[in-house]
């Protein structure tokens, strides 16, 4: 087996992940003080990474977080690749990048200069495995999701996620749908949602609480390419779902992947799959060329 070393980056430093990392008065822990970023790697290449970090400079400003002035698409870049050769990571893997502000105050915080952690884990396949056998999931009601500022953030109080993945995984289900406080669709646990009606691809709005995911924005972009019309102002009743011709989740470790099943109901995924394909192919150019399936 090949020795795999397990280093974090930590502000520009290399240390072993299973040492302290981090004290007990770092904000990230004491109030959730942070958010993070999954990001795809291949080949020691973070892919999309202009999304990414315009996303983690977008949850700053809302955060009232200070950036500091070299965090930029090169910096971000080669710091990614350094902690993945550190790693000895070389095929597809997933980065999570965690932003905190700085320790200093209690709720009040007395600076709002930001820290980073750049942590980094192979992935069994490369590139974006599509499922062939889809995921059977279910709508979360326990907690719904509040719409404000907040909501499109990846924040590290991810209490709803945690507990609506514990019912996933009580319930025998492969993912779960989250509701907002207006009982509307929004998206699953680690993942924003897509529908298919006929020639709409259908998506519910970053004004009714989801997540604003770097892969939603991509699949977005990617739609005209296969002739369908994107719907994504418009909420998503539950009971939507079921008069659906597809379902889907996107995010960026996985890229596509099919709903198979919600409840009684069951959907096609042929539509999906040529998403996942051209996703692949806009994203690995060198390796899924026209006729390579990946």
């Amino acid at each position: 087996m090949q020795d795999r070393r397990n280093y974090i980056w930590l502000n520009g430093d290399f240390i072993r992940a299973d040492m302290p990392a981090i004290g007990v008065n770092n904000r990230a822990f004491a109030y959730g003080d942070g958010f993070f970023e999954f990001i795809h790697a291949y080949g020691t290449e973070g892919k999309h990474l202009s999304l990414h970090l315009n996303r983690m400079l977008n949850s700053m400003k809302i955060l009232a977080m200070i950036p500091p002035p070299f965090l930029n698409i090169q910096f971000l870049s080669n710091e990614i690749k350094r902690t993945l050769n550190k790693n000895r990571i070389f095929g597809s893997s997933r980065v999570r990048v965690t932003v905190y502000r700085n320790e200093g105050g209690l709720y009040a915080p007395t600076n709002n200069e930001i820290g980073m952690i750049i942590q980094t884990d192979d992935l069994d396949q490369n590139f974006y495995p599509y499922n062939s056998k889809g995921l059977v999931v279910d709508i979360y009601t326990d907690i719904r999701k509040p719409i404000n500022i907040l909501s499109p953030i990846k924040n590290c109080s991810a209490l709803l996620y945690v507990l609506a993945s514990t019912h996933m995984q009580q319930n025998g289900l492969d993912d779960c749908i989250l509701i907002n406080d207006q009982n509307r669709i929004i998206e699953a646990t680690s993942s924003n949602l897509f529908a298919l009606k006929g020639d709409n691809l259908i998506t519910p709005p970053i004004s009714d609480g989801c997540v604003s995911g770097v892969m939603r924005s991509i699949i977005i972009k990617l739609a005209p390419k296969l002739k369908l019309n994107v719907i994504d102002n418009q909420p998503i009743e539950p009971s939507a779902l079921l008069n659906m011709d597809e379902l889907f989740l996107t995010n960026a470790i996985k890229g596509v992947q099919w709903i198979v099943g919600l409840r009684t109901k069951r959907y096609f995924g042929m539509i999906s799959k040529r998403i996942s394909h051209e996703l692949n192919k806009l994203t690995f150019p060198d390796q899924f060329k026209d006729g390579f399936s990946g």
